[in-house]
């Protein structure tokens, strides 16, 4: 089978972020296979001419974006996407997002499915600033044209089945994202009291909300550390507002920004961490929550999208509702001053991600729906 993939891929792939990093692995769990040729397309914005690198057997083709692609319903991005198409002759194109590759793959005429990460509409009133929140009505718009005309999506949970139930009639696949095998073989040493969140600091992740719960916590316990590990640039305003919070209430030596890491400090991070905290306001399933199910990291989180499809509340982490500040503070407190509470919700959720996340299961998952798309399309 010839698969052609539509994504945003990262140049430097020491830093990969979270969709990136499961076709990463998807990549090399495919290629292992002998009747898969895979072929990865991305259009960067930072590329002046057409770039080709390899990943082992598994051609990456980087491709120019062309600037205010939006203005021209990305007819220049699709131009130089589906010249590289027709010299590939894919049997199917898996794009990701519902932006401009679901729109290029769906206007290629080469059967296609199309995974949905995010929900525009459900995350467009987190976007701050005139310029970005335009952009997002008009992604929000877009994603409502692609939907339309898509026949298959995969669903990384089945939070996004229920959301887009009445927004498109296609078939809907719950597909979950891949993550490394590197995860289920982490070292476990946590260190005392040490709070994990992993992800972009923005206001849709409700970073000021955790920064209360921990503040709550240090009364009881005073050395209570948050590691914060994800990119800070998109949002200054916000993140300025995160250091005079933590100034305000003295809290320098409890809270650390760390930026963005790569796989292998991530993966030291979650050894040492006693739980991972999430307090977001909206997600579909970060790939962190997966990957501290497989790393045996308990996890507390807002119980938003489809972060409960996968954490079952008191069986394989602890839920809250969104905004629950004194919530999501007691519950960290239990995991916190509870080692055997701690141990016996990892271990369901380690079983639970054996089962589900492992990027041998997920490639398999996929090949099996391709083959329905081809045979539905007549051209199995």
């Amino acid at each position: 089978m010839k698969i052609v993939v539509l994504i945003r891929f990262t140049r430097d792939w020491s830093k990969m972020g979270g969709i990136e990093s499961t076709q990463a692995y998807l990549m090399d769990e495919m290629t292992r296979r002998g009747d898969v040729e895979l072929q990865l397309i991305t259009s960067h914005p930072d590329v002046a001419q057409t770039e080709v690198r390899y990943r082992g057997p598994v051609r990456i083709t980087y491709v120019p974006r062309a600037r205010l692609g939006r203005l021209d319903f990305y007819r220049r991005d699709f131009a130089r996407i589906h010249e590289l198409i027709r010299a590939e002759k894919p049997d199917i194109i898996h794009a990701h997002g519902t932006g401009v590759y679901a729109g290029a793959a769906l206007a290629s005429g080469v059967p296609c499915v199309v995974t949905v990460h995010g929900i525009m509409f459900r995350e467009l009133r987190y976007y701050r600033g005139l310029p970005v929140i335009v952009r997002g009505i008009w992604d929000a718009l877009y994603e409502r044209y692609c939907l339309r005309r898509t026949k298959d999506i995969i669903a990384i949970a089945p939070y996004v089945s229920r959301e887009l139930a009445g927004m498109t009639k296609a078939r809907a696949w719950n597909v979950p994202s891949a993550i490394s095998n590197a995860f289920f073989d982490v070292a476990r040493a946590p260190e005392p009291h040490t709070i994990l969140f992993p992800g972009v600091v923005a206001p849709r992740k409700a970073v000021h909300e955790l920064l209360s719960a921990v503040s709550i916590v240090r009364k009881t316990l005073p050395g209570v550390r948050l590691r914060i590990a994800g990119e800070t640039v998109s949002y200054p305003d916000y993140v300025a507002s995160l250091h005079e919070f933590i100034a305000q209430n003295g809290m320098q030596e409890n809270v650390e920004f760390l930026g963005v890491l790569s796989e292998e400090e991530m993966l030291k991070e979650y050894g040492k961490a006693t739980l991972l905290a999430l307090s977001s306001h909206q997600e579909t399933l970060p790939a962190v929550i997966e990957q501290a199910m497989a790393a045996r990291v308990p996890i507390v989180s807002t119980a938003v999208g489809g972060v409960p499809d996968v954490v079952g509340h008191d069986k394989m982490g602890l839920l809250v509702q969104q905004g629950d500040v004194e919530g999501l503070a007691g519950q960290m407190l239990r995991v916190l001053t509870d080692p055997t509470l701690a141990d016996a919700l990892a271990s369901s959720a380690r079983q639970y991600a054996e089962a589900n996340f492992r990027a041998s299961a997920v490639a398999q998952n996929l090949l099996n729906v391709y083959k329905t798309v081809l045979q539905s399309e007549g051209r199995a």
